[in-house]
């Protein structure tokens, strides 16, 4: 485009006068002068354009105001976008080359909202996450070089600094070394296998137990069943003190076998007595036993009544500022605080039950979803792109306890009996096990990104490509599956509350929905005019009855649940 077309109003032009143009209309293509720009906003078909001085115009880039915005074959306004080619049209366009293209719709409703769709948002953070990555490979890479110099000269010293001369006199303390090695590894060894015979043993007797209530269950009477559960309940405690009695002993206690070299191997190599000293270490057990008793009595709880979706009544009782933008995921602490992972500016916010921050933590990475688990005070962050780790954060210490290369990017995540379960995107629904971070995939169709998951009792809740609630067991088996697209737009955030109804953001049709149990039954519960503007996540706190809803933006809103 042209300087002088800028400069120049193009209205006053037109009737062969000059005059310098004060703003700029997008929609007529062409710049105004002041006179003709007070005409211009009176005029029936033009007051609704959007205007801008032309000095901020000027300011796009070259490239930008080379785009033409009417049609360079008919010299017409677009009023089409062909989904189909992917292209703007005019009316005559329309009805020479795309007369029989039916995915068409109005240009003006595409483009409606365009900077704040999450398309634009999406491009915006890629756009900043590139960067700063770059940025960061850059000074990686350069930091990398600077230490590869610094490895030579030093190993260039060293290896001039040491000649050794002494591989006989190293063959016999190698021996001797050894010799005391296999012995400590020996009587160590000994001891770990009593106690697993001993393991073994109560697994056997466990494993009877198990297969008495199969049975029990199946084909004996209730009063032989409520006699029989007094033996099993004794079975139960017998092994419940047995492991106690692991955990407080020295039993339990990991065993490693470590050396220490003499300062002599590396000054004078020929009055070496002795190689170096076997040294053994031990450190405290600290694997996480599963503890069933808290869980029993809710287990025992029977529901006599789920209450009717109808039935729920939302009151609000706080609006909570979220610090920052894109926010990615939310929960709720015990004590009542409030999580809030940025993807936005890769920080992790805890919020006071007053309103006020406690502290931010900086994983190092764009945190995704979050989880967080009660019996450890441990923080599940998961990843969506470039780091494919789900990392897990003391939130005591505020320090990432470890890092979990699961291969592929991770969205929700929720944890249970030593398990983490997460959406895999096209990995589909996967499994991580704390004991050895071994990954499986447990069911294998693609889920939605950027998509959170929950858990109620044996049962999880995910979202597919199609945009789908799934629900499926905990071995991977689905059992339900329900559509969402007639009142859900691009669902997002999930949750499910004590009577197993789950609840549903749709970050594009700014709402929140509720399902019933057996998926026959929905319900709109929040909509745009209650503050939702693209709620991306939520929380349910079953233990107060809270509902958390958090937007991209800025704000999070809780309320009280009640029937």
């Amino acid at each position: 485009m042209s300087s002088s077309k800028l400069t120049v109003c193009g209205v006053c032009e037109y009737r062969n006068i000059n005059k310098p143009s004060v703003v700029w209309c997008s929609e007529c293509n062409e710049g105004l002068c002041e006179e003709c720009k007070d005409h211009h906003a009176a005029s029936r078909g033009s007051r609704n354009h959007s205007i801008v001085p032309v000095s901020e115009y000027q300011n796009l880039p070259s490239g930008i105001l080379e785009i033409t915005q009417i049609c360079p074959t008919h010299d017409d306004k677009y009023v089409i976008f062909c989904k189909k080619h992917d292209t703007p049209c005019c009316r005559r366009c329309v009805t020479e080359t795309h007369n029989e293209c039916k995915e068409i719709d109005v240009i003006d409703d595409v483009i409606k909202n365009v900077k704040s769709s999450n398309a634009f948002l999406e491009i915006e953070h890629s756009l900043a996450e590139l960067s700063e990555n770059l940025q960061r490979i850059r000074e990686d890479r350069q930091e990398n070089i600077k230490s590869l110099i610094e490895n030579r000269a030093k190993i260039e010293k060293e290896v001039h600094q040491t000649r050794i001369s002494i591989n006989n006199h190293l063959d016999k303390l190698q021996e001797t070394l050894m010799k005391e090695l296999y012995v400590a590894e020996e009587k160590e060894s000994t001891k770990i296998k009593n106690i697993i015979t001993s393991i073994q043993e109560n697994e056997r007797k466990i494993s009877e137990s198990q297969t008495t209530f199969d049975k029990i269950k199946q084909h004996a009477s209730d009063l032989q069943t409520f006699l029989a559960l007094k033996h099993i309940q004794r079975d139960v405690m017998n092994n419940e003190q047995f492991l106690e009695s692991l955990k407080k002993g020295e039993k339990m206690n990991h065993a490693c076998i470590s050396w220490k070299t003499e300062n002599a191997v590396e000054i004078i190599p020929t009055t070496i007595k002795k190689m170096g000293i076997i040294t053994l270490d031990t450190r405290s057990y600290d694997a996480t036993l599963t503890n069933r008793k808290n869980k029993q009595a809710q287990i025992m709880m029977t529901i006599t009544h789920i209450p009717n979706i109808d039935d729920i009544k939302l009151t609000l009782r706080q609006t909570v500022n979220s610090i920052g933008s894109d926010v990615s995921d939310c929960t709720l602490l015990p004590d009542g605080r409030i999580i809030f992972s940025c993807f936005g500016n890769s920080k992790i916010h805890v919020i006071k039950p007053d309103g006020t921050l406690d502290f931010t933590l900086e994983p190092g990475f764009s945190p995704s979803h979050i989880f967080y688990i009660d019996e450890s005070q441990k923080l599940v962050v998961t990843s969506s792109l470039y780091n494919y780790c789900i990392s897990i954060i003391d939130i005591k210490n505020r320090k990432t306890e470890k890092s979990i290369n699961v291969g592929s990017h991770n969205y929700g995540i929720v944890h249970k009996d030593g398990k983490l379960f997460y959406n895999g995107y096209t990995h589909g629904l996967c499994v991580v096990k704390l004991e050895d971070n071994s990954v499986t995939k447990l069911v294998n169709v693609p889920l939605s990104p950027l998509s959170s998951i929950a858990i109620w009792l044996d049962n999880l809740y995910f979202i597919t490509k199609d945009r789908s609630l799934t629900c499926c067991d905990l071995q991977g088996g689905i059992k339900r599956k329900f559509k969402l697209e007639a009142y859900l737009k691009e669902p997002r955030g999930i949750t499910v509350d004590n009577y197993g109804r789950v609840y549903v953001s749709g970050f594009e049709s700014n709402n929140i929905g509720v399902i019933s149990p057996d998926g026959n039954t929905h319900r709109v519960l929040l909509s745009e005019k209650d503050g939702l503007k693209n709620p991306k996540s939520m929380c349910f706190d079953r233990k107060n009855n809270k509902l958390l809803v958090a937007n991209i933006q800025n704000v999070a809103f809780l309320y009280e649940v009640s029937r």
